[in-house]
């Protein structure tokens, strides 16, 4: 797929774990054309030189065989994968009326207005028409579940990607598909079983032995989640989901060491670097092993990131007055006061007598 293809898991998961995978209509089309012009070599040409240089090469051959269906198809398909839209849905409309394979091309038309369009009703209304035509295409099966899961119908979505699983029983796409909407859907014992099919099928799916940790989480099994959160990790040590999830089980678990290693590892990136709230845990997990220094860099840095937040001056106070920097915890503790007036009282109790210590 392009890039120019949106993936399915955007916010939450977003994210998430996008849905991969070609989809095996080229190969059906390469057979439904043996003895024409052959899909390989067109693909060939598109990987080689764009898929526009290779729908260029269809349009010549087009002018002396305007009537050829499959032509059509194959322009209908490099439209797709060059993510125009209006040229791609042209050219599949053409290979219908032409009578080409008739599952194959409405499955394109649904991936073409679901992915390039962003309209997944009309995805699933004609995966629905390619398999009224071929009950047992597996592929339509996987692009109305996506449309399902982009819907919100987390029920129906599980229920077509489980029919594609059952016909590729060795593939990993429908139950991935389906660990996400029955993990949405709160069956979390039923994500679970997925996601233990997909590691048994793909022992290396980072992807699920995260999303296995996240269930084993939600349902409070801390150790479960830990151990899969660091599989995760050992496999792709590249996201950093990973590491703020595995730093919450380590929180969960008692182990501050953990959770300051994993959220100091996290704040590697960019994204949860700009998240006042990492450093603010970071500093409260170093300020319970009594790195103080590191504490007070990492909660200056929530201060800065976020200068509304009570949380943020507490804990820099916190830290502050154990380090023994009286007159800054004070100013801290008082700040705090000044944005959480239900908490003043509480907050104004910790602020340290005296001076501070003369600094080393």
């Amino acid at each position: 797929m392009t890039g120019r293809i949106k993936a399915i898991l955007a916010a939450g998961a977003a994210a998430a774990l996008a849905l991969a995978g070609a989809y095996s209509a080229l190969e059906r089309s390469y057979e439904a054309g043996r003895g024409r012009l052959d899909w390989r070599d067109i693909s060939a040409l598109s990987s080689s030189r764009g898929p526009l240089a290779a729908a260029a090469a269809v349009e010549r051959r087009l002018k002396d065989h305007p009537n050829d269906a499959l032509l059509h198809y194959y322009r209908a398909r490099l439209y797709y994968e060059e993510g125009r839209a209006e040229e791609a849905l042209g050219a599949a409309d053409r290979a219908i009326k032409l009578g080409y394979a008739q599952e194959i091309s409405h499955l394109l038309k649904a991936l073409t207005w679901g992915r390039l369009r962003g309209d997944y009703a009309r995805q699933r209304e004609l995966a629905s028409k390619a398999l009224s035509y071929d009950p047992t295409f597996d592929e339509a099966y996987l692009a109305r579940a996506e449309a399902g899961y982009s819907l919100g119908d987390d029920a129906a979505c599980a229920a077509d990607a489980a029919a594609y699983s059952s016909l590729r029983p060795k593939e990993t796409d429908g139950r991935e598909l389906a660990m996400l909407c029955l993990e949405r859907a709160g069956d979390l014992r039923g994500a679970e079983a997925e996601g233990l099919k997909i590691v048994k099928l793909k022992p290396d799916s980072h992807a699920a032995y995260w999303r296995l940790g996240r269930i084993y989480a939600a349902l409070g099994q801390q150790g479960r989640a830990l151990k899969n959160f660091s599989e995760a990790i050992r496999l792709n040590p590249d996201r950093p989901a990973y590491y703020l999830d595995r730093a919450a089980a380590c929180a969960a678990l008692g182990d501050r060491l953990g959770e300051a290693r994993d959220y100091a590892a996290a704040l590697e990136w960019k994204a949860p670097a700009a998240d006042a709230g990492n450093y603010r845990r970071l500093a409260a997990a170093l300020h319970s092993t009594g790195e103080l220094e590191r504490g007070l860099q990492a909660a200056s840095a929530a201060v800065e990131l976020e200068p509304e937040s009570a949380a943020n001056y507490e804990i820099r106070g916190r830290l502050r007055a154990e380090y023994g920097d009286r007159d800054g915890a004070r100013r801290d503790f008082r700040a705090a006061a000044a944005l959480e007036p239900a908490r003043a009282e509480e907050l104004l109790r910790l602020v340290p007598a005296g001076a501070s210590k003369e600094r080393q």
